[in-house]
């Protein structure tokens, strides 16, 4: 260094509010995280299963299924007819 350089010192950091303002920041940003998370879970796999189900009951027959299960024998209460 040259003996007629300005030596400049650094400015302080801002401490006051500094707490505040981090939390601030990190409760909104929580916040957003876990809306979008539950949107995006609603969204992708909530709603395509709700959709499977309701397709797969719109043709399921219980009475069928019964009638297949009790010919199998999977029953103890009711008789296996051939």
């Amino acid at each position: 260094m040259s003996a007629g350089a300005v030596v400049q010192k650094i400015a302080k950091p801002q401490l006051r509010g500094l707490y505040d303002k981090k939390t601030k920041f990190h409760l909104v940003f929580s916040v957003v995280l876990s809306i979008g998370v539950g949107l995006a879970y609603k969204y992708g796999i909530g709603e395509p299963r709700k959709k499977a189900y309701a397709e797969f009951y719109k043709h399921y027959d219980a009475e069928k299924d019964f009638e297949r299960m009790r010919k199998l024998g999977l029953f103890s209460s009711c008789p296996v007819d051939d």
